[in-house]
């Protein structure tokens, strides 16, 4: 499972309505007809964090490592306008797991 925090791109400190307007506005950026599998990962990851009971049972349960999606969301939000690829620096910086 992708982790929702980087899906949302939103802080792991983040309140209900915060997430919720990250919700709400990766949908907007992203529609199911544009693309289904980034839908579908959008609604999985708000509905895991979506209130205080989820996100906490999501911290304490779930301990995944970083795939190279979650990595590819952390350097390129859903919420960007424009498309642009990290560079090799940024790249490798993530895979260090620097921030």
């Amino acid at each position: 499972m992708r982790d929702p925090f980087l899906v949302l791109n939103v802080p792991m400190d983040a309140d209900d309505a915060a997430i919720h307007s990250a919700y709400l506005n990766a949908l907007k950026s992203c529609p199911p007809e544009r693309d289904v599998k980034r839908f579908e990962a959008i609604r999985a990851a708000y509905e895991s964090i979506r209130d205080k009971r989820s996100r906490l049972a999501y911290m304490l349960l779930n301990e995944n490592i970083p795939n190279r999606l979650d990595l590819l969301d952390k350097a390129a939000p859903i919420q960007t306008t424009t498309v642009t690829r990290p560079t090799v620096k940024m790249f490798m910086a993530l895979l260090n797991g620097d921030n």
